[in-house]
């Protein structure tokens, strides 16, 4: 068991910004934490790094409590918070590295060897001498993220780690935490970027008011939304055609509309019923039948349909 976490919560006065948080993190991997603006996952971060104590409950890593292993629990962990919090910007990549690198109990001989690998992955040759302070929003994000590997940590937190970066900045580094997370990186991801999560995460935990109210894969969330899941079927429009199959699939939650002499009509696939009607009706008057194909609802759907079930 890499984390375990019992009863975790935080107080500030009378608010409560995380109850009883009780999570399992068995193994290496991506796990997504999500949740809306004020959801508890910050604090989660901060205490997970000890920037916070908890109010009660308890951090396990590898089966000892945090409280007592010391700074050497550092040494396994690498943090990128939003704002570039870890950057000293009056000085440069390089020197940023070093001092970080230093910081974690690495040669000089070690952190030049990473700082050059880094600087090729992440695509910044030729800007590693220049201050921090003077770099583009994505420079610096990626100085942030190479100052948090620089140890290759076997720990990682990202905060927001892509956001307000451009579309080339943001592929590599998506690619650098998959590579990791690959190598047995165990990575907590906060983001509110889907496409993000869509290429990233193993394992979602979802925050809501300080609690958890997921905590699971991807599929499997997708999956316990299968009232939402449909099928479209694509037919040659023809006289009449578009009133003879409304009348069959009149439900509310279907879908009859003509684009381009074409006619698209979305079924529920919890509704076996009309889909038989459909296939019949068809049959019975020769209306041809250019494709069907399943739709599965995309992350962002299911999880603002999530999100509204809870708060219904």
């Amino acid at each position: 068991m890499i984390f375990d976490i019992k009863n975790l919560t935080k107080s500030f006065g009378a608010h409560t910004a995380l109850s009883n948080l009780n999570l399992e993190i068995p193994e290496p991997g991506i796990y997504g934490i999500l949740g809306p603006n004020g959801a508890g996952k910050s604090t989660f971060l901060k205490l997970m790094l000890k920037i916070l104590n908890p109010t009660s409950g308890e951090i396990y890593y590898n089966g000892t409590n945090i409280r007592s292993i010391g700074n050497s629990y550092f040494n396994d962990i690498g943090a990128v918070l939003e704002g570039n919090r870890n950057l000293y910007w009056f000085l440069s990549a390089r020197e940023n590295l070093l001092y970080y690198g230093r910081l974690m109990g690495m040669t000089d001989r070690a952190i030049q060897a990473r700082t050059e690998e880094l600087l090729t992955v992440m695509e910044l040759k030729g800007h590693e001498d220049k201050k921090v302070g003077y770099c583009s929003r994505g420079m610096q994000q990626k100085v942030a993220i190479m100052a948090a590997l620089i140890h290759s940590p076997k720990i990682l937190f990202l905060d927001e780690p892509t956001l307000g970066l451009d579309v080339t900045t943001k592929a590599t580094v998506v690619s650098e935490v998959r590579r990791m997370a690959d190598s047995g990186t165990t990575v907590f991801l906060t983001t509110h970027q889907i496409d993000v999560l869509e290429r990233l995460t193993d394992r979602l935990t979802i925050f809501e008011n300080g609690k958890s109210t997921y905590h699971g894969s991807v599929d499997s969330l997708v999956n316990s939304q299968k009232s939402r899941q449909r099928t479209e079927y694509l037919l040659a429009a023809s006289e009449g055609s578009e009133e003879l199959l409304s009348a069959v699939v009149s439900a509310e939650d279907m879908e009859v509309e003509e684009r381009k002499g074409v006619i698209h009509i979305r079924i529920p696939n919890t509704d076996e019923a009309a889909q038989s009607r459909l296939m019949q009706v068809c049959m019975e008057n020769r209306l041809r039948i250019i494709s069907i194909v399943p739709e599965t609802p995309t992350l962002e759907e299911v999880l603002i349909h999530f999100w509204r079930s809870h708060h219904a």
